[in-house]
């Protein structure tokens, strides 16, 4: 049974390498996560350097996780990365946390990605989504779609889990093979974000995430924090309760909580799946 999702996984790295091939140049919106470092390193093999860009966005949802993981997979195959800053918060909708925030967040993205492209007299411009992003609520999706923004690893049918098992082949600490999101996505919709709020919950987190726990993500409540981990890293929390109050409360978040259902991809999207009873 394994042979031929071998041979599946084959044909569709070779369907990426003709499709790049094709494309002659590309511009490569670069997270910091494994997918769009596999397509970046499929586009050098097929490509080379001299025609392969990759840029970093950086933005107030930007935190230290997201640098650590870039610099992380810049020791482990070297390559040349341009940064560009954008500030978001000149947008009323995305200042305010609004269910359009995706949406405008990646337009603004990718609009300022194709002006380089342009610049540099490049036609293609690719993020790294994947078939595994069709199954998710991705609002960002519909901005890319309409400045045309290209899915290679999508459109050669590869998934997530299928390049986070030939990366840790590579060598890739498992860390580095889960997913990471922006850190607006750790407050409610419509609260009003400000850069001190999110700079303390990402650094809660990336501080979690040194200590072993991931994957992870710490929501925002009112005065406190809500933590959200798989059930297995339950114990690492409460092993470390003390040293996780104080670090909350450096940055002024007096009270910690554990979500006993696990880690939520769209904690704010979805009402709760399961009704409460009412009282007879």
């Amino acid at each position: 049974m394994k042979k031929p999702t071998t041979r599946n996984f084959r044909e569709k790295k070779a369907s990426l390498h003709e499709r790049l091939k094709r494309q002659g140049n590309m511009l490569l919106a670069f997270s910091g996560g494994k997918d769009s470092f596999f397509l970046l390193q499929a586009a050098l093999k097929a490509l080379g350097t001299a025609n392969v860009l990759a840029y970093f966005v950086h933005t107030p949802f930007t935190g230290e996780a997201a640098r650590e993981r870039v610099a992380y997979f810049q020791n482990k195959s070297p390559f040349t990365l341009r940064e560009i800053h954008i500030d978001l918060f000149k947008d009323v909708h995305i200042h305010q946390n609004s269910r359009k925030r995706c949406f405008l967040c990646k337009k603004y993205m990718f609009t300022a990605l194709k002006k380089e492209a342009k610049r540099f007299g490049i036609a293609m411009v690719a993020d790294g989504s994947t078939v595994s992003d069709l199954s998710e609520n991705r609002p960002g999706r519909l901005a890319l779609e309409k400045l045309d923004i290209a899915s290679p690893l999508q459109d050669a049918g590869l998934s997530g889990p299928e390049i986070a098992a030939e990366l840790k082949k590579q060598g890739i600490k498992d860390y580095y093979l889960t997913s990471s999101t922006c850190l607006a996505t750790r407050f409610p919709y419509d609260l009003t974000l400000n850069a001190g709020q999110i700079d303390a919950i990402g650094r809660v987190e990336y501080d979690l995430l040194k200590w072993g726990i991931y994957p992870l993500r710490v929501r925002y409540m009112v005065d406190g924090v809500r933590i959200e981990t798989t059930e297995a890293n339950f114990h690492k929390i409460i092993a470390r309760n003390n040293d996780l109050l104080a670090l909350c409360q450096i940055h002024d978040f007096k009270f910690v909580t554990l979500d006993l259902g696990g880690i939520k991809s769209g904690s704010w999207d979805e009402p709760p799946a399961v009704a409460v009873p009412t009282p007879d």
